[in-house]
């Protein structure tokens, strides 16, 4: 068997166990399959359009999305949150299967091995299998 096919059969068994997360990551240009792996991080940047303060939103990459944590200023949490709860207190307990986001200040998302930007548009994440 070739080296390439041996990666294949590698990579078939990796997700066969579990470790491998197929994605789908879409933006108002184009859509792209990524492979992920569990354990690996994500980061998405973006500057919010009102306060004009950088927002930056780490997260792993599980079964689902999830330790999600966020820094931004006060002025802006507050404008997410209207200063009745902890931002990271409201994300901490999210698990989800997809992303999205949209700026017209644009966006920068690192997901594990991958990183893309955008201007002025929206940028979606959608795990596949998150049955396990």
């Amino acid at each position: 068997m070739t080296r390439r096919g041996w990666m294949i059969v590698v990579a078939g068994l990796a997700c066969v166990a579990g470790l491998c997360k197929p994605a789908v990551i879409r933006t108002d240009e184009e859509t792209r399959l990524a492979l992920l792996f569990r354990g690996q991080s994500g980061l998405i940047r973006f500057v919010n359009s009102v306060t004009d303060q950088p927002v930056h939103i780490d997260f792993r990459i599980g079964r689902r999305f999830h330790d999600f944590s966020v820094s931004t200023d006060e002025t802006t949490e507050a404008y997410y949150t209207h200063g009745l709860y902890d931002i990271n207190d409201a994300v901490a307990e999210d698990e989800p299967d997809r992303l999205r986001f949209c700026s017209i200040k644009g966006i920068d998302l690192t997901l594990g091995f991958y990183k893309i930007s955008i201007k002025d548009g929206c940028l979606e994440v959608k795990l596949l299998w998150t049955v396990w």
